[in-house]
């Protein structure tokens, strides 16, 4: 009886240290991120558009211990809003007339939306395939970012 007794002490004592604990993220943010038409810059070097956000969240411990995530948003504001997690990729259609023949002529190509996190920063790249990039800008995208620390 006191061996039963001995053991179900040490049994409480040993769950006293392993009790429950929360080592849970200790910070989240939510931030919600518009890249306008005119708004978006180009890499010549990369061949990628892209929009750079300053986001102090992202401190040396939330990049280095933290989680973060981007969605492109679609909808917004809308009761068919929804999100898709990056990277996403998207098969597009551009449809060229020639003006001297009048002949329509059809492209196909993918179109790759990503991101990059560093030190204070997120960017948000837009790629697309065959570096098919008519003259003017991506259109409007509204992104979501996570981040857990």
């Amino acid at each position: 009886m006191k061996r039963v007794f001995l053991w179900a002490l040490l049994g409480m004592v040993m769950m006293s240290f392993t009790g429950c604990k929360d080592d849970g993220p200790q910070n989240e943010k939510s931030i919600y991120l518009t890249v306008n038409s005119n708004e978006w810059k180009f890499d010549k070097d990369l061949q990628q558009f892209y929009a750079h956000f300053n986001i102090p969240e992202i401190s040396s411990n939330a990049y280095n211990y933290g989680n973060y995530s981007v969605y492109r948003v679609y909808n917004v504001e809308t009761p068919n809003e929804y999100q898709v997690a990056l990277p996403e990729t998207t098969y597009l259609i551009e449809v060229y007339t020639d003006e001297e023949s009048g002949e329509k002529y059809e492209y196909y190509y993918q179109q790759h939306v990503n991101y990059r996190v560093g030190f204070g920063y997120v960017e948000i790249q837009v790629t697309n395939s065959d570096y098919m990039y008519a003259p003017e800008n991506p259109e409007r995208m509204d992104f979501h970012l996570q981040l857990l620390w």
